[in-house]
């Protein structure tokens, strides 16, 4: 991406959701999952951030909630993903894989 695109596209709102975005990608891969949750959290609230990539946001955000034993808003943040009509069909199996991963965890006997 040109350097043109790159100032233009962080001023859209698809290129700020998907700036904050990345960026909390990057705070989880550096295990600052709190940063990274508000990251995501900020795109969930950016106005008119684009539906798909809401969904990343919610399904990433609901990873590091599980990473962090808050299953409860794991899971509201992956049903939310499955009923959200702008998610991509990656998004929403990636989403349904990480539930069924959780109940089957939840569900063992110890």
């Amino acid at each position: 991406m040109g350097l043109i695109s790159r100032v233009f596209g962080s001023f859209s709102s698809r290129g700020k959701a998907m700036a904050l975005y990345k960026r909390g990608m990057q705070k989880a891969t550096d295990r600052d999952l709190d940063g990274a949750i508000e990251d995501y959290t900020a795109v969930v609230d950016l106005k008119r951030a684009p539906p798909d990539v809401i969904a990343m946001a919610l399904l990433n955000r609901a990873l590091a909630y599980s990473r962090l034993h808050a299953d409860e808003k794991a899971t509201a943040d992956l049903d939310l993903v499955i009923s959200m009509p702008g998610a991509t069909r990656q998004v929403v199996d990636a989403a349904h894989e990480k539930l069924h991963r959780m109940r089957r965890r939840t569900t063992k006997p110890v």
